[in-house]
C-alpha cells in the first residue's frame, strides 16, 4: 500500500533548486532556477513532482539514473534525426529537437581525441527537482543513441562530465574506452 500524504500542501523545493537566503541578492544561478521553475506547465508541475518523489523513494540514485538513460535512449528513438553528412548538421538536427520542446540548446564540439557535448538550459532538473547528474541520465540516452545512429563507432562511450553544480548545464564526452 502506498503511503499517500493526506494534506494536498504543496510540495517544498529541495534546497538545490531554492533561492540562496544568505545573501542580500540571489545568484544568476538562483534567478535561472526560478525562471526554470516557472516555465514548467502547470499542468504538469503536481504530476512530475509526485513522480519524481516516487520515483526517488523507490529507485537508488544509480537506478533512477539507469531508467533516465533508458528513458533517453527511447525517445531518441522515437525522435528519429533525419539523414546528416556532418557534426554541424546532428547539432542542428538536435538542436532543431530540443527547440520545438524547449529544452534549451546544445552545442557539440570537436576538442581533439573527444567530442564534447554542451547542453544549455535543460528543463528537466526543475522539472523533476532532481540535481543535474541524475537528470543528464536522460540527455546521455538520447545523444548516444543520435550518435550511434549517426554512425559514431561503439567503441566510443558518452558518458556525462562534471560540471559547475549549475542544474540546467550538462556537458558530455566521446571519446575511447
Amino acid at each position: 500500500m502506498l503511503d499517500i500524504p493526506s494534506n494536498n500542501q504543496p510540495r517544498s523545493i529541495p534546497t538545490f533548486m531554492s533561492p540562496s537566503l544568505s545573501t542580500s541578492e540571489p545568484s544568476s544561478v538562483d534567478l535561472l532556477q526560478h525562471l526554470a521553475l516557472e516555465r514548467i506547465a502547470p499542468q504538469w508541475a503536481g504530476f512530475l513532482g509526485v513522480l519524481s518523489d516516487e520515483f526517488q523513494a523507490q529507485l537508488t540514485s544509480e537506478e533512477l539514473r539507469a531508467l533516465l538513460v533508458r528513458l533517453g535512449v527511447r525517445f531518441a528513438q522515437v525522435f528519429e534525426l533525419p539523414v546528416c553528412n556532418s557534426l554541424e548538421e546532428i547539432e542542428a538536427a538536435v538542436n532543431k529537437y530540443w527547440s520545438q520542446f524547449q529544452w534549451g540548446y546544445t552545442v557539440f564540439s570537436d576538442v581533439g581525441r573527444q567530442l564534447q557535448i554542451a547542453h544549455y538550459a535543460c528543463p528537466l532538473p526543475a522539472a523533476m527537482q532532481i540535481d543535474a547528474d541524475l537528470a543528464g541520465g536522460f540527455l546521455e540516452g538520447a545523444y548516444v543513441t543520435w550518435l550511434r545512429a549517426a554512425g559514431s563507432p561503439t567503441e566510443l562511450l558518452l558518458r556525462q562530465v562534471p560540471t559547475a553544480r549549475i542544474p540546467m548545464y550538462m556537458v558530455f564526452e566521446l571519446s575511447a574506452r
